[in-house]
């Protein structure tokens, strides 16, 4: 199965219909009234600011956008980054675009903000989820490796890339790890109740895995 039908499949069965757009939007609002701006620190200890609001008459309304103080951050000015959002749709989110200013790359900054953005859109019943292999920036593929390589791991990124397998998760797609040996009609599949469950599983330990990295 090609990348690109491998995310169809794991979209499909991630989504849910009978996902409420309109309550969940209303969440995220209440959050983004209550605490427009918030302070957030980086693994590497750097500490930057989020503003956060809906957009008007813009395709992508969900907006973040990073400043390096907090007075910046209260007036707006001098952003130096953001992150826009799609509408929730079928309980998932997608980052239709995200920036980091030359300056400030490389320190941690967009691994810090999705994780805001995930906490945020759990609590408003949605999922943060990466968009297709074929849209995927390789900075973007770079942070999703890191929080939840769960959700990318077959994107051709990593072997373009050079990153080692993820056999771990192999499972999802293929009911046992791939090797030289396991092609063809010997792969088992899994059904997609099992499916469902292994995915739910793994998104949770990565989750936890990166909570715990964010308290020690």
């Amino acid at each position: 199965m090609d990348p690109a039908a491998q995310y169809e499949r794991l979209t499909s069965l991630r989504s849910d219909s009978a996902f409420d757009v309109a309550a969940s939007e209303a969440a995220i609002s209440a959050q983004f009234e209550a605490r427009p701006v918030v302070q957030f620190d980086t693994e590497r200890q750097h500490t930057f600011f989020l503003r956060k609001h809906f957009a008007k008459n813009d395709g992508h309304p969900i907006v973040y956008r990073v400043f390096a103080d907090e007075t910046a951050a209260m007036t707006g000015v001098d952003a130096i980054g953001h992150c826009r959002l799609q509408r929730p749709a079928n309980g998932l989110v997608t980052i239709a675009d995200a920036e980091v200013s030359e300056p400030y790359k490389k320190l941690g900054i967009a691994t810090a903000v999705y994780d805001c953005i995930a906490r945020d859109m759990e609590k408003a019943g949605a999922i943060l989820w990466p968009v297709g292999p074929a849209e995927m920036t390789v900075p973007e593929f770079k942070v999703w490796w890191r929080r939840s390589p769960a959700l990318v791991f077959y994107y051709p990124h990593r072997e373009r890339l050079g990153f080692e397998p993820r056999h771990e998760f192999e499972i999802l797609l293929h009911g046992e790890p791939r090797s030289a040996g396991l092609h063809g009609s010997g792969t088992r599949v899994l059904d997609q109740s099992g499916f469902r469950k292994k995915l739910a599983s793994l998104t949770k330990w990565v989750g936890a895995k990166a909570s715990r990295r964010r308290e020690d």
